[in-house]
Order: C-alpha cells, then sequence, then structure tokens
C-alpha cells in the first residue's frame, strides 16, 4: 500500500494542465493575483527590508525574481524572499478548515522553480493546482490540531507543498519527489511563539517552506533518499506534531483529483488574523446602524475556545498590543478599528495607528466568550454584543466571514485589493501589467513578461 507521500507525489507527477477543470485554472490565477499583490506591498515595508538584506547576504547571484526590487536570487533564495513578503502583512489567503495560508508558500516556490527552469504558464497552473490542494489536505488530516499544539501549519504544511510545487516543474519522478517529501519534513517548522511580543518570526514561516521546498526537490531530483513515511510514520509528521488519535491519514488522499479542495480557499478582505473577520464585519455593521464608539459601554465577543490563543489571549496584551503584529492578532484591536475609523487597512495597522488612544481606548472594552455555536474551522463565525451607555444592548452575528467560499470576494474587489497593493511599489501601468500577464498565464510560454512586470523600478 503506497504512504500518503507516495500517494502525493503521484498525484503531483502525473497532473496535466489539460485535465484542470475551468475553476481550478481560475482560482489558482485569482489566487496567484491577490498573492502577488500581498507581497508588492510588503516590499516598502521594515521587516521586508531587514528580511532583504540577509537574503542578499546570504545568497550568491541568481536568475530568479523577488518581486518589487531589481534583485535577481537563486531559486531557493527567491522563494524565500518572495513567501516571506507574500506572508508579512497577514493579508493572503486561508483556507479555514485546514487552518492552512495556501498560497504564501507555494506560489513563491513554483514562480522561482518556473524561472529557474524556463516552464511555461500552463506548467506552472498544473504545479500549482497538486501543491495547493496538497498543502490544504495534509492541514484537512489534522484539522485545527496543529494550532492546539503551537505548530502553524503554514509554515509546517507548506514546506511539504512547496516541494511538491517545485518538484513538479523540475520534474521529478514519482520516486524522487516522495523522496524529496522525506527531506522536507525534516524542514517543516514554524510555532506561534511570535504571539508572546508581536515579533516577526510567523513572517518567515512560508518564505522558509518555499525555500525548503526546493532545496527539498533538487535533493531529491540527484537521488537523495527521504524517509516514504514522513507523514503517518512512528517519527512522522503527525505522530510528533499532533499526537495519537487526533488525525486521519486517509483525508490527504481521499478523492483526491475528483474532488478540489483547493476551490474552497477564502480570500482575506482585512490584512488581520482570518478569525478575526467575521467580528470585524459585524462592528461594521454596528457603525452603519449608527454606534459610535463613544457610545459603547462594553463589547462581549462570543468566539470558539481553540481562537482564543490566538487572537483573545491573554487579554492584557490583546488590549494594548504593542506593535502591527500584535495588532493584527488582537480581536479587540481589531474590531475597535473599524468602530473608531470604519476601516481596517493595512495604515491601520501601522505601529503609530496601532497606539491610538482613540482606539486603544475602545479595545480596552471588549472582553471574549465561548461561542457554543461555532462551526469553526469550518468558517471563522463571529458574535458580538454590545452595551451602549444608554444601557441598550444590540447584537450583531456574522456565521460566514467576507470571504469564504459562500461569500467570496469577487474578480472585481481582488483587481481592487491586487491594485491597492501594488501601489506601494509600483506605478500603475505597471501595476496593469501585471494584471495582464497573470490573467494570461495560462497561455505564457514562459514567465518572462510577468516577471518584467513585478520587478520593482528600484532595489530596497
Amino acid at each position: 500500500m503506497p504512504t500518503a507521500s507516495e500517494i502525493l507525489a503521484g498525484f503531483a507527477t502525473e497532473l496535466r494542465f489539460e485535465a484542470l477543470p475551468a475553476a481550478v485554472v481560475d482560482k489558482i490565477v485569482l489566487h496567484t493575483l491577490d498573492l502577488l499583490g500581498v507581497a508588492l506591498a510588503a516590499t516598502p515595508t521594515d521587516f521586508g527590508a531587514s528580511m532583504l538584506s540577509a537574503v542578499r547576504k546570504l545568497s550568491g547571484p541568481g536568475g530568479c525574481t523577488v518581486v518589487g526590487t531589481t534583485d535577481t536570487l537563486p531559486a531557493a533564495w527567491a522563494a524565500l524572499a518572495n513567501g516571506t513578503l507574500a506572508h508579512g502583512l497577514d493579508f493572503d489567503d486561508t483556507h479555514s478548515t485546514s487552518v492552512v495560508h495556501v498560497s504564501a508558500s507555494v506560489v513563491p516556490a513554483a514562480l522561482a522553480a518556473a524561472e529557474d527552469r524556463g516552464a511555461d504558464g500552463p506548467r506552472v497552473i498544473a504545479a500549482l493546482a497538486a501543491a495547493m490542494e496538497s498543502n490544504i489536505r495534509i492541514g484537512l488530516a489534522a484539522p485545527g490540531a496543529f494550532h492546539d499544539r503551537g505548530f502553524h501549519p503554514t509554515g509546517v504544511c507548506g514546506a511539504y507543498a512547496s516541494t511538491v510545487a517545485a518538484g513538479a516543474i523540475y520534474g521529478l519522478t514519482v520516486e524522487q519527489l516522495a523522496d524529496a517529501m522525506g527531506l522536507a519534513g525534516s524542514q517543516a517548522s514554524g510555532t506561534f511563539e511570535f504571539l508572546a511580543d508581536g515579533s516577526w518570526s510567523k513572517r518567515l514561516h512560508p518564505g522558509w517552506a518555499a525555500h525548503s521546498g526546493i532545496v527539498a526537490a533538487r535533493f531529491g531530483a540527484e537521488g537523495f533518499r527521504g524517509p516514504r513515511t514522513t507523514f503517518e510514520g512512528r517519527f512522522g509528521l503527525f505522530p510528533t506534531h499532533v499526537g495519537p488519535g487526533d488525525w486521519d491519514i486517509s483525508r490527504i488522499g481521499a478523492d483526491l483529483g475528483r474532488r478540489w479542495e483547493l476551490l474552497d480557499i477564502a480570500l482575506k478582505p482585512y490584512p488581520c488574523c482570518h478569525m478575526t473577520h467575521a467580528f470585524i464585519d459585524c462592528a461594521a455593521r454596528a457603525r452603519a446602524d449608527g454606534v459610535r464608539a463613544e457610545d459603547v459601554a462594553a463589547i462581549a465577543c462570543s468566539i470558539h475556545p481553540r481562537e482564543m490563543p490566538v487572537v483573545c489571549e491573554p487579554l492584557a496584551v490583546k488590549h494594548n498590543p504593542q506593535t502591527e503584529y500584535d495588532a493584527k492578532f488582537s480581536l479587540p484591536y481589531c474590531v475597535a478599528t473599524m468602530l473608531v475609523r470604519g476601516h481596517a487597512d493595512l495604515d491601520d495597522f501601522a505601529d503609530a495607528a496601532v497606539r491610538d488612544p482613540a482606539v486603544v481606548a475602545v479595545a480596552r472594552r471588549v472582553t471574549h466568550q465561548a461561542d457554543p455555536d461555532s462551526d469553526y474551522p469550518a468558517h471563522f463565525p463571529g458574535t458580538m454584543r454590545i452595551e451602549l451607555r444608554t444601557g441598550q444592548t444590540v447584537e450583531y452575528r456574522e456565521p460566514l466571514n467576507r470571504g469564504c467560499p459562500e461569500r467570496p470576494l469577487d474578480r472585481a474587489e481582488v483587481e481592487d485589493k491586487f491594485r491597492r497593493n501594488a501601489a506601494r511599489a509600483l506605478p500603475a501601468r505597471q501595476a496593469a501589467s501585471v494584471i495582464e500577464a497573470v490573467t494570461d498565464l495560462p497561455h505564457q510560454r514562459d514567465l518572462g513578461v510577468l516577471t518584467a512586470a513585478l520587478r520593482g523600478p528600484r532595489a530596497r
């Protein structure tokens, strides 16, 4: 009986663009555009500058593009840079049930490998289909369980999925790719300890996963052996990172190639943890109904207990975030910025904005409690009860966060989001060229047009 890694390797090596449903191709194109916009928005940031400085010193010359810059680096290092940029603003997509940021690792890995090899657009899309599906299914084998143990599945699952992306583009055999996935298992990493102080380690997780995927694929191509039981073996991923009884390996291969889980990836309307989005929408509805921040005496948010350690605890820290990354994982802050300002955009999470006394004052009025009706991790619902200074109470519930499969962002919204993000790094005409090149990806003979459009006007 084949192992889980052998099943995924067989799927990836056999998959062809011509066999993909049109809806899958359209979904991959849309999410690639969204992700590239988020990465472009991150290039002028302080963490982006720090990361790029380190990568330049670690790597040598190469031919693969770092978005929003004039840098070209070896494939593995370009993938690391682009993956870190793609996730650094926490504005990238999420598959809710697996609780994995899907595109942030696999798109950078696929684009770097394709530019390195000279692959065409259809090959890239087929590789992304296999990689996105693999990423999700690894998470679905233990939905939410990685979080419960303090591991970040975006980094952990993403290392395997990036190996699938790179291996498919480099043309690995089933045996080589299965070995490579075993090697990725020794590089799959990422913990949630950044929540203690709002530091930057989480931003690196999908970048490292993309880097690991290209390294693992290269080693596998050269015959370097890896364990085939990397997922289910005695010391494999699930026994070590999840523990006994909390995972089901059969979910990885169930209806693989027939049921496309990637069609359920959610796009983000707000640049913060997805677990806060339904509550932001509740706050927006309250504001539209005439509720003003100065009228609010207290706000009680009902949320699933498994989400509380990420966005609600410790409450004293969430009431008074010190950095933008603190704020992105603070339910009180996210609710307060919408009530006070009427929006939750990138600039609302800048360090100066986070310390706005008016927003902090409202954030300190927000508490949380367990929601017995939450269906997390299938969705990230939110219920908010607002007590006004008059003694009146109003309640709002969003069972489906905006951007989820049942309430998707349409193409016009995604393109608008892309333009706003890309404007932080590229002129409007160049951003339009990126949209055109990504849209035409299924017909591109190589990535030259796209990578030329993604390069910034100057090194950063």
